[in-house]
């Protein structure tokens, strides 16, 4: 009897692992077609931003306290506007979220708040933190600010997650895509962002069905570098494998060309843009599950030939100051923080009090 049961068990234990791998290979396939069905975008996008021609631990490296730093930012007393772009899975209105978030600051400061929209309706702009080319995306995000008669006169940004890379691509590429012709980002706040990339899946946040979510993990693990998904898919274009580096140099179409990680080809107009800023803030959420590492919303990246974290004034991008990190930090302009709870888990009482009339106020 005992010898029947486990042979049932068994032969059941194969049935449904076919029906998962089924419906996995289903859902992959719907996914690719999907894909497959709107390459239009990425076909015209470069492989990397437009660009004018070139003319261990976290030990030793505290964080800095983000309620020191009060430089006024602002002309005749009155607050600069202020952009938001969300996180994956979120979008630009949602009344829990980025809605919320507008109308305080919006509320407490009475200044314009424009919040990053990718899609003309919510499950468009939702899915764009998904599936994507990001170069494109920023791009269009540079005209669209570009073109804003309310951000004429320069403006506040906060990024949220993949927002806040994505903000920072926006701060160093878009003064260059556009010749000069593009308003002074002053202050630029960075919520758990991925500045050096993730090295697993992040998961896809609560709104998303377990299903898609599934499907994505497992294009994902098909090959982040492949032709068909790092154009395509918005997580894998800042995919940082520490194992595979030099891949992830060659392939990986959008983070090493920020990071201006790329020998030969990095963009000193991008250090000079982002070292204008008056203040890069980031912050790191201590209990980040989703950001893996969770260092790299500091700039942390994982030394696979260390087997540790590196963090930021350790590595060669802030020593030889690829992007303009130390000329930032040398006039203090550079904070690093940590804040209590997970991922995107933000107390508004905090919020209201440190960010909008502590920093955004000034």
């Amino acid at each position: 009897w005992r010898s029947e049961s486990v042979r049932d068990m068994a032969t059941q234990e194969r049935k449904m692992a076919s029906f998962r791998f089924f419906a996995a290979a289903t859902g992959l396939l719907l996914l690719l077609l999907c894909l497959s069905a709107q390459p239009a975008a990425a076909a015209r996008a470069p492989r990397h931003l437009p660009r004018r021609p070139a003319p261990t631990s976290n030990d030793g490296e505290e964080p800095t306290s983000s309620s020191s730093h009060l430089t006024s930012s602002s002309l005749g007393g009155t607050p600069l506007p202020v952009v938001l772009w969300h996180g994956m899975g979120d979008w630009c209105c949602d009344n829990r979220s980025m809605g919320r978030i507008q109308k305080l600051i919006s509320t407490e400061l009475g200044t314009y708040v424009y919040s990053v929209r990718l899609g003309d309706t919510e499950s468009k702009d939702r899915d764009a933190g998904f599936i994507g080319d990001v170069n494109a995306q920023v791009a269009q995000v540079c005209d669209t600010l570009a073109s804003d008669p309310n951000l004429a006169g320069g403006f506040n940004a906060i990024g949220f997650s993949q927002g806040a890379q994505f903000l920072r691509a926006v701060v160093e590429v878009c003064p260059t895509l556009r010749n000069g012709s593009f308003p002074r980002v002053s202050k630029l706040i960075s919520f758990g962002g991925q500045h050096q990339g993730v090295m697993e899946w992040p998961g896809c946040g609560d709104s998303v069905s377990g299903f898609f979510c599934n499907t994505l993990r497992a294009l994902m693990a098909m090959g982040a570098y492949s032709d068909l998904v790092r154009s395509r898919l918005v997580q894998a274009q800042y995919f940082k494998d520490p194992f595979n580096y030099d891949e992830y140099l060659r392939k990986n179409v959008f983070l090493p060309h920020i990071n201006n990680e790329v020998a030969g080809s990095r963009q000193s107009d991008y250090a000079k843009n982002l070292a204008s800023l008056d203040l890069l803030l980031l912050y790191m959420w201590k209990d980040d599950e989703t950001v893996v590492p969770r260092e790299s919303s500091l700039f942390g990246v994982y030394n696979a030939t260390l087997g540790a974290i590196q963090c930021l004034r350790q590595q060669a991008l802030y020593q030889e100051d690829w992007i303009g990190l130390k000329q930032l930090d040398d006039k203090g302009g550079l904070m690093l923080d940590e804040i209590e709870g997970g991922h995107m888990h933000i107390d508004f009482d905090w919020f209201n009090t440190t960010i909008v009339h502590s920093i955004l106020a000034f």
